[in-house]
């Protein structure tokens, strides 16, 4: 059966859920959950979306973002992409990372981004890893309860819906977080088993490779002249473009400098 189209609107907000592929850990190390969340904040000053709220787990992270305007899976490809590209680099890891088809709702009124938020930051109560949302370190949780303005995550939008005074509406958003269960269905990791074989392709177009290979270039502060210089990280590439895309040698070797197919081969093969 063919897999839905995705539910998209314009200058939109949804709730999002990525998994690690066979639900396997996406941090390994509060390094990492740090790295994701740099991650975050590069791509949001890169395409000017809204994030209201997150939670990172050891398998799993939920974002609530509005999209301003830009396509979601452009903007949730491109931060997969930067942070898979760390992790398979430091883990010295292959294979598929995660889910290829992130899980998402669209949000349609603010009641139910309240109800939303309160799910994503009770989380890690829910996993019985902290008995309150405030002792959880990787969400967005300490933003709203600190009387202090983020510049990472927009807290007014939620806040100014239970009181014009911060003081109260902060007080008040924490009497309606703590308070057990939620009132409205919410779309849950364990509602979603899709599962991805470890052969599925993540690069499905010249155009995402070469926005791959420019990730990969930006991650570690170097020009495509330079990365040529060094064959570590050009045959890193070609491998890895290789084993994420079903693009012919030929294509691989135009993206990166303009390679021959006979030496694309022998890289592959050495």
């Amino acid at each position: 059966m063919p897999r839905q189209a995705r539910e998209k609107g314009e200058f939109s907000t949804y709730h999002i859920i990525q998994r690690g592929n066979d639900r396997k850990e996406i941090f390994l190390s509060d390094y990492d959950k740090n790295r994701f969340i740099e991650t975050l904040i590069k791509m949001k000053n890169k395409y000017n979306f809204i994030i209201y709220a997150y939670c990172l787990m050891d398998n799993h992270v939920h974002l609530l973002m509005n999209d301003n305007g830009n396509d979601i899976s452009k903007i949730m490809k491109s931060i997969n992409v930067s942070y898979v590209l760390y992790f398979n680099r430091k883990y010295k890891r292959h294979g598929h990372f995660f889910q290829n088809r992130f899980i998402s709702e669209l949000i349609t009124d603010d009641t139910y981004l309240v109800e939303v938020s309160k799910y994503i930051h009770n989380n890690p109560v829910k996993a019985n890893i902290v008995q309150q949302p405030e002792a959880y370190r990787w969400s967005s949780y300490g933003d709203y309860i600190r009387n202090v303005t983020s510049e990472f995550i927009d807290t007014d939008k939620i806040l100014d819906g239970f009181s014009n005074t911060r003081s109260k509406a902060i007080k008040e958003y924490q009497n309606y977080v703590n308070k057990i269960g939620n009132t409205v269905e919410i779309i849950d990791i364990e509602d979603h088993h899709e599962h991805v074989k470890e052969n599925t392709v993540f690069i499905d177009s010249i155009n995402d490779a070469r926005e791959t290979v420019t990730y990969m270039l930006a991650d570690r502060n170097l020009l495509m002249e330079e990365c040529l210089l060094n064959k570590d990280i050009r045959n890193e590439m070609i491998r890895y473009l290789r084993k994420n895309s079903n693009l012919t040698l030929k294509e691989i070797g135009q993206i990166v400098g303009g390679i021959s197919e006979s030496r694309i081969s022998r890289i592959l093969n050495g």
